[in-house]
């Protein structure tokens, strides 16, 4: 008996919901973690706002409801950027602490809650920075197929009444201040995810397209202009995926590419592979390549050599009227 009820707790999908608030400085957040098989944390959601009502989400709630909540608030930009990919950079880093991540894992296997929450409120407090920060927290076991029909229902195409709204969502992400710059994913082929396969999280290799004056300043940027190879390709990680039920219209694919700033991509074709960032392999999109100067125009170039000729003119003129004024003083 015990066996099987270690099996069935084995095919199961842990899930803790959060929340946190700190009335001190104004700050309210909720989280949301999915540990997989591996004992590590497999994916997160986090948010972190101004306004009170996110703390007023009930934790009872089904948790993919829980979820897309953050991510429709994410989606329209109503959040601290900052605080919140700090928290999530914070999540991401966690499974490398392998000690501190098999304390957390088995806390939350033997629903230990003061335990658990001794952790996670150390790596959220460390940011927040409030000895008053107050959190709550819930457990909960789902199937893997419960799991897995979820994410399918998602991605399947949405029904006609709801394009209206999700033009209204974007319009209003526009009005928040955010920025929203047109982009196009990179094909890989043979080894690229097929794009219904792409799901909320994935980080795929995006090009900004050089449409307006906007997308050039971002371009420029980030350095990713070059004279030979035209605009180089950058990460970007997807965090909303929407398709209509026309077979005419486009796949909505909205992306992260840096807190404040996201890149749209409207894609027609619904069968091709999109390459994914490793960063192993895309070693030219780290920080340090990033922030090299860009490479100097032929115009400046140009400038460069007309200086140089004006002071050989400059030097040879004063050469000149010394050897005249030599000249002049042996005459005299």
């Amino acid at each position: 008996m015990e066996d099987e009820l270690s099996k069935q707790s084995e095919d199961n999908i842990i899930i803790v919901r959060g929340k946190f608030k700190s009335e001190a400085i104004n700050q309210y957040g909720l989280f949301l973690l999915i540990f997989n098989a591996m004992k590590n944390i497999d994916t997160h959601q986090v948010i972190v706002a101004t306004f009170s009502e996110i703390y007023d989400l009930d934790l009872s709630s089904p948790w993919n409801k829980f979820e897309e909540y953050i991510v429709d608030r994410k989606w329209k930009g109503n959040y601290i950027h900052n605080i919140t990919t700090s928290i999530s950079d914070a999540f991401n880093r966690f499974p490398e602490d392998v000690k501190s991540m098999t304390r957390l894992y088995e806390s939350v296997c033997n629903y230990d809650y003061e335990q658990m929450d001794i952790i996670l409120y150390d790596i959220i407090n460390r940011l927040i920075h409030d000895k008053n920060l107050k959190m709550e927290t819930i457990i909960q076991e789902v199937s893997q197929q419960e799991l897995q029909n979820i994410r399918e229902d998602r991605s399947k195409p949405q029904k006609q009444d709801e394009e209206t709204q999700d033009e209204e969502t974007q319009d209003e992400k526009k009005d928040d201040g955010n920025v929203i710059l047109k982009i196009k994913p990179v094909l890989a082929p043979l080894n690229g995810k097929p794009i219904y396969e792409l799901r909320v999280g994935d980080k795929i290799m995006i090009k900004i397209i050089p449409a307006s004056s906007k997308e050039n300043y971002y371009i420029d940027l980030n350095n990713l202009r070059d004279e030979d190879k035209g605009i180089k390709s950058m990460p970007a990680k997807v965090i909303d995926i929407k398709s209509s039920a026309s077979k005419n219209n486009p796949i909505e694919i909205l992306t992260e590419i840096m807190p404040g700033v996201y890149g749209l991509c409207l894609e027609d074709e619904k069968l091709i592979k999109l390459k994914l960032y490793d960063s192993e392999v895309d070693a030219l999109y780290k920080e340090a390549d990033r922030l090299k100067p860009a490479k100097k125009t032929s115009s400046s170039n140009k400038k460069s050599k007309t200086s140089k000729s004006i002071v050989v003119m400059s030097m040879f003129l004063i050469f000149i009227l010394l050897v005249f004024v030599i000249l002049l003083m042996f005459g005299w």
